[in-house]
């Protein structure tokens, strides 16, 4: 676990970033790879994340190059319900603290919710249709930047190898079933692309009673296929306890449609997007679990918890 810095390190750093004196500090309870606290001072409320940075091309390190990227793109869709970074000075927005990058954003007001309703899913729909059309003017390119589910036939191929390791009986009589859902329904060359998040679940989402008050968590985006984006939302908000919720995912469609319409191919490629959202996710991490990356339990409440709908998805050649 990346350990919190001291509240004396704290106040050093709302110092660096000009925000003033620290009435009061709590720690958010996830995310232990970058951890994070609220501060809240005489300025207003605001996030501050410690990030392990490294030029090493492992699963957890991430560049400093990389991390200014994420950066920029959010500055691209600040009209949007994001993280507003707080800059140290004009274009510098990473502070170099202890051997480590800070960065502070604006505290975004909300909680995570514990039931989408389809008003709830409208709203997910709309801001993912507004990021996907407002990310357009974002061209810049990063290479090196891990693109997790540009699963090609070679990098499957590869993860393959590792994901066989499974030490759980469970988890290792999967791994074959997994691979071949990758592969039918991987996104084709052609879908249009453009900046992802990729990771659009309710702990990164927040809301005020049912109006959506932000996203957050941008650290997996990559450029690649809108789908992948519709469909890795579509899962984490539609499916619950291994059954898909269709009344649910179709208000989450109209959303999206209000702001961007699908393409053709788009529209074929629907049903194909929950089922690449889905099998992509449990490969991942079934490559994670060998590498320790993840806990073997959270795989299991993976495969439990997606791979039923999956499955049930891929009986009913009429759905969709």
């Amino acid at each position: 676990m990346y350990k919190y810095f001291s509240e004396k390190d704290y106040q050093e750093i709302a110092n660096e970033f000009r925000l003033g004196k620290i009435v009061s500090l709590w720690r958010f309870k996830k995310g232990y790879q970058t951890p994070k606290v609220v501060l809240k001072t005489f300025r207003g409320n605001f996030v501050v994340s410690r990030h392990r940075i490294s030029e090493r091309k492992d699963i957890i390190s991430k560049s400093s190059k990389s991390l200014a990227y994420e950066i920029d793109f959010l500055n691209t869709v600040r009209d949007l319900p994001v993280p507003h970074h707080i800059p140290i000075q004009k274009g510098n927005y990473i502070l170099n603290f202890k051997g480590c990058a800070v960065t502070v954003y604006e505290f975004l007001p909300g909680t995570p919710p514990k039931k989408i309703t389809p008003k709830m899913a409208h709203a997910l729909g709309a801001f993912l249709g507004m990021l996907h059309t407002r990310g357009k003017t974002f061209h810049k390119s990063l290479e090196g930047r891990r693109k997790f589910y540009d699963l090609t036939l070679k990098i499957v191929k590869k993860m393959y190898k590792v994901a066989h390791r499974q030490r759980n009986p469970l988890l290792r009589s999967l791994v074959d079933e997994v691979r071949i859902g990758v592969e039918k329904n991987r996104p084709s060359r052609d879908l249009p692309c453009g900046p992802i998040h990729v990771d659009i679940k309710p702990e990164n989402e927040l809301f005020a009673e049912e109006k959506l008050t932000g996203i957050v968590d941008f650290g997996n985006f990559y450029i690649g296929p809108y789908m992948i984006d519709f469909g890795k939302m579509g899962m984490w908000n539609c499916v619950r306890k291994g059954r898909f919720d269709r009344k649910l995912f179709e208000e989450m469609r109209r959303g999206y449609e209000s702001k961007r319409k699908f393409s053709r191919a788009e529209v074929g490629y629907i049903k194909k997007s929950i089922l690449f959202a889905i099998y992509s996710h449990i490969f991942v991490d079934l490559y994670h679990v060998p590498l320790k990356y993840i806990p073997e339990s959270y795989a299991v409440f993976l495969v439990k918890e997606f791979l039923p709908a999956a499955r049930r998805l891929e009986e009913n050649s009429n759905e969709f």
